[in-house]
């Protein structure tokens, strides 16, 4: 089940971690938790990695019929590091991983080097991606 919070909050999480100074703009992640920010902002149980916290986990819990624009993007970008079947470079493993785990609710390492876990992460962004590759 997909957690995602609503738009308004989201706007306001990325805002906030773009004006930040640990965010990295080349890769859009965070340089204390390394995480991609549109997929963590995304998230309603997600908080800020910093210390004092600059977003607060919400239990404002929107779950949408469809996926965010925001995430649907997201996976047509990965989908182009992984279509052949290995990633492109190791940030795009890290993120496909991350992705799958924020859209399916699962637990997968986002620097796992486990075949099986791999396989099973690029096969449901797989599907996800042939669902909307033509929105």
């Amino acid at each position: 089940m997909e957690f995602f919070v609503p738009d308004n909050i989201y706007q306001d999480r990325i805002a906030i971690c773009k004006s930040c100074e640990h965010y990295l703009k080349l890769l859009g992640n965070c340089g204390i938790c390394k995480c991609f920010m549109k997929i963590k902002a995304r998230l309603a149980p997600m908080e800020c990695a910093d210390n004092p916290k600059k977003w607060q986990k919400t239990t404002k819990i929107e779950v949408p019929e469809d996926l965010p624009e925001d995430v649907i993007e997201e996976i047509k970008n990965v989908w182009q590091d992984i279509e052949s079947g290995v990633a492109s470079h190791v940030e795009a493993k890290r993120k496909m991983v991350e992705l799958y785990n924020a859209i399916h609710n699962t637990g997968y390492n986002p620097n796992t080097n486990c075949g099986s876990c791999l396989s099973a992460c690029r096969d449901g962004i797989q599907k996800l991606y042939n669902k909307y590759k033509t929105q």
